[in-house]
């Protein structure tokens, strides 16, 4: 194969590599709401995170079953470098969890709760005497 379109894959794959990890940080940053995130993981809510978090490493060591090299010469066995790489993941998000709180970035609020009732033809701006509501007998009482 030619060296320059063996280049552009390698550029390819890093170039795929870096936008996905910058869609996630900027999803950590300015999707998710840390203001009520840390108090669920306060209250318990980190162990779901540390076993999905494993279950995703075990899934990944068994879908891409290689040892790699960190560096280009530190070499990593299989599911030991899944395992660092989705705890790496993890701390990124809390890192970002925490800029957003340090530096108030927020996302909108969002409320999905419809809108009170309108009032009918403006008929509703008016005392009317309140009529109760007619008793029913029932035939068995």
């Amino acid at each position: 194969m030619d060296p320059s379109v063996q280049a552009w894959q390698e550029i390819g794959r890093v170039a795929l590599r870096v936008g996905v990890l910058c869609v996630f940080i900027a999803v950590c940053l300015w999707a998710v709401n840390w203001r009520r995130a840390w108090p669920v993981l306060a209250e318990g809510g980190w162990m779901p995170l540390v076993l999905i978090g494993i279950m995703a490493a075990v899934v990944w060591a068994q879908v891409f079953p290689e040892p790699a090299l960190v560096f280009g010469f530190i070499p990593l066995p299989n599911g030991l470098w899944q395992l660092g790489a989705v705890a790496v993941l993890i701390g990124v998000a809390l890192a970002c969890g925490w800029l957003q709180v340090y530096y108030g970035w927020y996302p909108p609020e969002i409320n999905f709760d419809p809108p009170p009732p309108a009032p009918l033809h403006g008929h509703d701006d008016h005392d009317h005497p309140a009529v109760a509501a007619p008793a029913v007998h029932h035939p068995s009482h």
